[in-house]
């Protein structure tokens, strides 16, 4: 699959090395081009470097990692996602010096990017995942059955962002339509409260259902 890569902070770099490492053609796109060039250099030669309009129009599953600045801001084509998997992995800040949260965005970051490119398919995804998690290999992960909650409008591009997070070891959670997408960032604060608390980065949920008694 053909992944471009908007952003170049921990979670682009990371999930970029990671579906690069996964046999998949990744292009990483950033304003500043020797940023996008260090990080393809660590996903492999087979990896690309180019500008956000770059990624936009290489990518089949577009990744946009640049939180508070839209497509329509950004790029100089964003019709070039038209169509497009778009996935949205931004999350609110946290103070994570007192454990609270700043208050939620309403409509949520996944929604504002919707509305942004409304002719995207736009899934919210990762955004509960610390960057440290999404470092470590598929052995290391899939024991453990992580859960990757997906929210969005397509049935088939959830599907396309679920099979991504499956081969790096996840385990998928279809968790409804784009205006859940408040719900999931809640239990990223929940998570981030817990690593405030003092439980570490690798902290982690795995959603599960009991067998009845």
């Amino acid at each position: 699959m053909k992944i471009g890569i908007i952003g170049t902070g921990l979670m682009g770099r990371t999930l970029g090395v990671r579906w690069a490492g996964d046999g998949h053609d990744v292009l990483f796109g950033s304003r500043d081009v020797t940023k996008a060039r260090d990080a393809a250099s660590k996903a492999g030669a087979a990896a690309r470097s180019g500008s956000t309009d770059d990624a936009a129009a290489f990518g089949d599953v577009v990744l946009y990692t640049v939180r508070g600045i839209y497509p329509s801001q950004l790029l100089h084509a964003p019709q070039a996602l038209a169509g497009k998997v778009v996935i949205d992995c931004n999350n609110t800040d946290f103070d994570m010096e007192r454990g609270e949260p700043l208050p939620p965005a309403v409509p949520s970051l996944a929604e504002q990017l919707a509305r942004d490119v409304p002719a995207a398919r736009v899934v919210q995804a990762f955004t509960t995942l610390p960057f440290v998690v999404l470092e470590l290999s598929r052995e290391q992960l899939a024991p453990r059955g992580i859960s990757v909650f997906l929210c969005g409008d397509d049935a088939a591009a959830k599907q396309t962002v679920g099979r991504l997070a499956e081969q790096l070891g996840f385990v998928s959670v279809d968790s409804g339509p784009l205006r859940h997408a408040s719900m999931i960032a809640a239990i990223a604060d929940v998570i981030r409260y817990q690593i405030a608390r003092g439980r570490g980065y690798f902290t982690t949920l795995s959603l599960a259902t009991m067998e009845q008694p």
